[in-house]
């Protein structure tokens, strides 16, 4: 019985790990398409706000942080990262771009 479940299991995470480079668009690929960009992105009330800007990361101000998707246009490199928007229980929401003297933030407001 044990190795059937194991075999079970086994098979689910095989098909579960060949569908993960679906998820989300490179981030070096095609600068027009959304790609998960969250890592670029900090909480704006955590302490590591503070060098955010230059660390080369992103404040984000909205209720869900960094603890949904945040899906960009861009690649960071030649073309800047730009409109963004973020996942939350009803859907995708954009994202408004502010300067800050912390660096740049992207708000939910």
């Amino acid at each position: 019985m044990s190795k059937k479940a194991f075999a079970i299991a086994a098979v689910a995470v095989g098909a579960s790990m060949s569908f993960a480079g679906f998820a989300h668009a490179e981030p070096n690929g095609d600068p027009t398409k959304y790609f998960d960009a969250t890592s670029f992105f900090i909480n704006y009330n955590t302490p590591e706000a503070l060098t955010a800007g230059k660390d080369g990361k992103f404040l984000i101000v909205s209720p869900q942080g960094t603890s949904t998707t945040i899906a960009c246009r861009g690649n960071g490199a030649d073309v800047p990262i730009y409109d963004c928007m973020q996942e939350d229980a009803y859907g995708w929401f954009t994202l408004h771009k502010v300067e800050t003297p912390l660096g740049t933030a992207w708000s939910s407001v």
